[in-house]
């Protein structure tokens, strides 16, 4: 490694590395610098990697409570046939709090309404990462998967909504829909 009073810049050969100053023999600033952080370094860089989870994650109590009302308005809205309203009142709860897996669900919905299936997975999977046992995603999700022919998919899903939510509406609904589609012919 380097040692003090070692010179690494080609002073004598009539060489350096300087950026500044290319023809003439300079010091390395680098060399002079990384020496006194190398150990201060990895503590600073475990440090804020220990620190970065909680400072990006939190949401304070008035953000969540304003999420909640966005969402409830959104969801209200879209039950009305107002989609574009809902849609935006649905993606100003998600900035109010990402974590809103209920918001997510029901933006998935949104979209799916709309006709944009593709959108409508990528939200129903992100509410499905933030919140796996979300029923509006996983009945919804489940649809979606039922109606591209993947029974299999669709029958995981209604199995983890009836652990969590045996009783909800969610779980019933999926339960018809499964029970009165046709199942997938078995391979030879």
């Amino acid at each position: 490694m380097l040692r003090c009073g070692r010179r690494l810049d080609g002073f004598r050969e009539g060489w350096s590395i300087d950026p500044h100053t290319p023809r003439k023999p300079g010091p390395m600033p680098a060399a002079a610098l990384r020496t006194p952080f190398r150990s201060a370094f990895p503590a600073a860089l475990a440090l804020l990697l220990a620190l970065a989870p909680a400072v990006a994650h939190a949401v304070d109590e008035a953000s969540m409570r304003r999420s909640a009302e966005l969402g409830e308005r959104g969801i209200e809205t879209a039950a009305a046939g107002d989609l574009p309203a809902a849609q935006w009142l649905l993606e100003r709860a998600i900035a109010a709090n990402p974590a809103n897996a209920r918001a997510y669900a029901h933006l998935g919905s949104v979209h799916q309404s709309k006709g944009d299936t593709r959108l409508a997975r990528k939200y129903y999977g992100i509410a499905l990462e933030i919140d796996p046992t979300e029923p509006d995603a996983l009945n919804r999700f489940a649809q979606l998967d039922i109606a591209q022919g993947d029974r299999a998919t669709a029958e995981q899903r209604l199995r983890i909504l009836r652990f969590h939510c045996e009783h909800c509406e969610q779980t019933q609904e999926l339960a018809r829909l499964l029970s009165s589609a046709p199942a997938a012919p078995l391979e030879p």
